[in-house]
């Protein structure tokens, strides 16, 4: 670590021990652009993220700490933050991973157990619960062991999981002779994957593991076998990439690389193995190649709601904000009664200080998980926006710097939708606000009708309007705005029905809001 690198991060550190979370953020961010090989950085990074409620943030900070330097430690850290995200087969997944390095490690051992009750696994979650007591007995930890003791009586009501049928635990791959069981199952191969690909979803991934691995093994190992398990070459690739995604889940990186190399080989043009590729890539925190993938398929197969909502993640992973914000908006122009992508830009409007259009779309997300009867996924966003309600909007002044006059009107930068700016004149003697043909162009924004405008000479007559998601000039912002298209030849400006909510003083080089109370 270069002399200067190191110095930002002791500076961070001591940030993050005087509990001042956004200055540390600041410097963490400047070390890891610097030095992306520092898994400490990312650590203490996922740490804050996780604090300020970004907890998509957190999963790929620790994701890349893993990939660098794979403790214990951090896939216990990373447990916490997916059982936080209710992803409790991520847990699961994570908690066994710290334990296979550590055995001894009593907090992984109890946190597996609190997931595996969550999963309603009473059998396995009292025997991890047995472990971690048995692992703070031997450290001296008494009332920890007495936690973990307490918890186990509760779970024996519990009954025992249904046992999977497990193809690969009842045949051997020497075996010639298929019972009749493994044969309904293996008469349909594509079936068998679908049930792969569920269990993927739920995070069974070392289970999924073995049987994809048990799958690729009968497709090469006899004409006889290949025959029954693995019918077509489009089967056993979408093995391979099944198996590479659950590589990368399980943070064999070099695996799942693999894995999706020989699947490109033997079908460079597949589009599902590009889209499958592209999710390896979010799951290794690839933010770049995943944005690669997802902007080809958007290309060559035509915009698609789920190819917007993964690549925005991708644009999440390299903190192109404003992209992320845009592709969920194109996202749910396809799906808008998709309350997971409201969710998602609602995080993203976090993360981009848009505090009010952040606001709007968690309460949107609520209502449509509500609708949808996910009272858990309602609840984590009502819990999350009762936090972020709960924070006071800044009302200190907000500067906004003067680029140049137009006669007397000073001109400043508006931000519209979170993804495209203009300088617009800056005018609070006009009812409304207006923009012009070409920026409603640029804005993919179509006339709804035609109102009554007033035009930069005092005069009114109709012209046509459009809506504005939300327009913002610093850190003020407002939602949901009518404007006016007035023709090229003529100015585009903001009005009060922007600035209603603020007073307004300007200078030779700025123009001041100040909040009202009462707004």
């Amino acid at each position: 670590m270069a002399a200067e690198i190191a110095e930002t991060f002791r500076q961070a550190l001591v940030m993050v021990r005087q509990d001042q979370p956004f200055e540390a953020l600041r410097l963490l961010n400047q070390v890891i652009e610097q030095d992306p090989a520092i898994a400490e950085a990312f650590v203490q990074r996922a740490r804050i993220r996780r604090r300020l409620g970004e907890s998509d943030g957190a999963i790929a900070d620790y994701t890349k700490a893993i990939r660098l330097a794979p403790t214990a430690e951090i896939y216990l850290a990373r447990a916490l933050v997916w059982l936080s995200l209710e992803q409790i087969k991520g847990a699961i997944a994570d908690s066994r991973k710290a334990i296979q390095l550590t055995p001894d490690l009593a907090g992984a051992h109890q946190l597996l157990g609190k997931a595996l009750g969550l999963f309603g696994d009473g059998p396995g979650a009292i025997a991890a619960y047995k472990q971690a007591a048995r692992c703070y007995v031997a450290a001296k930890d008494k009332a920890n062991a007495t936690r973990c003791l307490e918890k186990i009586e509760p779970l024996r009501s519990l009954p025992p999981l249904p046992k999977e049928t497990a193809i690969s635990a009842q045949l051997t791959r020497e075996s010639k002779l298929f019972p009749a069981t493994s044969q309904a199952v293996l008469a349909t191969p594509a079936a068998f994957l679908q049930r792969l690909w569920e269990k993927y979803e739920q995070g069974q991934y070392q289970s999924v593991l073995k049987d994809v691995d048990w799958l690729l093994q009968c497709g090469v190992a006899s004409t006889a076998v290949a025959e029954s398990a693995v019918e077509s070459v489009s089967e056993s690739i979408e093995a391979l990439c099944l198996r590479g995604l659950v590589n990368a889940q399980l943070g064999r990186s070099q695996q799942a690389v693999e894995d999706f190399a020989l699947a490109v080989k033997q079908a460079p043009d597949d589009q599902k193995v590009a889209f499958w590729r592209g999710q390896m890539r979010l799951v290794l925190a690839d933010g770049y190649g995943a944005v690669e993938d997802f902007s080809k398929l958007i290309k060559e197969v035509g915009p698609e709601a789920r190819f917007f909502a993964q690549r925005a993640q991708g644009y999440r992973l390299i903190d192109e904000l404003e992209k992320a914000f845009k592709d969920y908006a194109n996202a749910l122009g396809m799906e808008q009664e998709n309350a997971q992508l409201y969710q998602q830009r609602a995080e993203v409007q976090q993360a981009m200080g848009e505090l009010e259009g952040a606001i709007a779309d968690y309460r949107q997300a609520a209502t449509l998980w509500l609708n949808q009867g996910n009272w858990q996924a309602h609840q984590q966003v009502v819990t999350g926006l009762r936090s972020l309600q709960a924070q006071p909007l800044d009302n200190s002044k907000i500067v906004v710097p003067i680029k140049y006059f137009s006669g007397r009107s000073p001109v400043i930068e508006v931000r519209f939708n979170g993804i495209a700016t203009f300088d617009m004149a800056f005018d609070p003697s006009a009812s409304g606000s207006a923009i012009t043909q070409a920026m409603a162009r640029q804005l993919n924004v179509m006339p709804l009708g035609d109102r009554p405008c007033q035009v930069a000479d005092g005069r009114t007559v109709d012209l046509p309007f459009t809506h504005i998601r939300s327009v913002a000039v610093g850190a003020a912002m407002v939602t949901d705005m009518y404007m006016c298209i007035v023709p090229d030849t003529a100015e585009s400006r903001l009005g009060q029905d922007f600035f209603s909510g603020y007073d307004v003083r300007i200078s030779k080089t700025n123009v001041t809001l100040y909040r009202q109370l009462d707004s």
